[in-house]
């Protein structure tokens, strides 16, 4: 793996010249308040092995961002993506920019979200991602008319450990995390939809991913951050309308401790949802069958925006 250290974040990452795209950090000096004793080494690694193709994966992250990916054609609908990682990096290629192309192709504004890992000390802990995520849903909020995008069409995807991250944003989105920094931090961070792909749910013992679980919350962590921080167990009727995309054969986490209970919840609170299992995927859609249907995942997750969100 070929490792790219990057000093002070101030490289704006290639993608298709298609897009034109910015680099927003979320935090008004840059590093998150929460963050300016941590000593972490940023670095970013290049996990492809394959010419021309990149699957980079960030770490020590202090100065949270996110990239914005404009469509040619806006139709004033924006995603925020929270790619995953395990809580451990944040894998913003193929977690991120590689699914943005889709969305912005079909006219969605994107963002792409280089949140900080909760293991590496910041003041926050456990909630400094979705400190930053809150951030983020507020930025783009608070600036909608500069974005191009309607301020009550502004909606969260994650996927593993992001998908973690976006329910939490989801369901999670009064949380009060550290002092208030200006008046970006007073805009509602509710996320109006929500896309969650093959997502970790639980922090309970029975059936939580135990990597993302011991880097967000430590080695034994006590019943009660267990519980905070299972989302299926914080949806009430005001959690938004959600599209769940799964693969049955996720040898990794375990859908129905997670993406499944998560739609049951939604469920009995009647809250609009869409829940598909591929009987082939495995975790992260990767299969060796071309053939398997989990390969128009996105696409089924555009036609569900375009259906239910973007009307």
């Amino acid at each position: 793996m070929k490792k790219i250290f990057v000093a002070g974040l101030s490289v704006v990452f290639a993608f298709s010249s298609l897009f034109a795209q910015e680099k927003i950090y979320l935090w008004p000096e840059k590093t998150a308040p929460g963050s300016k004793n941590v000593n972490v080494q940023n670095e970013i690694i290049e996990r492809s092995k394959v010419e021309g193709v990149n699957d980079r994966a960030e770490m020590g992250i202090t100065q949270p961002y996110m990239t914005l990916y404009k469509a040619k054609n806006p139709n004033g609908v924006a995603v925020l993506i929270a790619p995953g990682g395990a809580y451990q990096r944040v894998v913003f290629d193929v977690e991120g920019a590689d699914r943005a192309k889709l969305y912005c192709e079909n006219g969605y504004t994107v963002f792409v979200l280089n949140y900080r890992l909760p293991g590496d000390g910041h003041a926050e802990g456990a909630y400094a991602p979705l400190a930053d995520a809150q951030r983020a849903i507020r930025i783009i909020r608070s600036k909608a008319s500069e974005y191009g995008v309607n301020p009550e069409k502004i909606g969260v995807m994650g996927s593993s450990a992001g998908g973690h991250l976006a329910s939490c944003l989801g369901t999670m989105y009064e949380e009060k995390i550290g002092s208030k920094i200006d008046e970006i931090d007073d805009v509602y961070a509710r996320p109006d939809f929500m896309m969650l792909c093959y997502p970790v749910i639980t922090m309970q013992d029975a059936g939580t991913h135990a990597g993302s679980r011991k880097v967000l919350l430590g080695e034994k962590p006590k019943k009660k951050m267990q519980l905070a921080f299972s989302t299926d167990l914080l949806v009430t009727d005001k959690t938004p309308q959600t599209f769940i995309a799964l693969s049955q054969n996720d040898g990794s986490v375990k859908l129905y401790y997670n993406g499944v209970a998560f739609a049951h919840k939604l469920s009995e609170k009647g809250v609009p949802y869409e829940l598909h299992i591929f009987q082939d995927g495995k975790h992260g859609f990767k299969t060796n069958d071309p053939n398997a249907t989990c390969k128009d995942w996105q696409q089924i997750s555009l036609k569900w925006l375009n259906d239910y969100v973007n009307k």
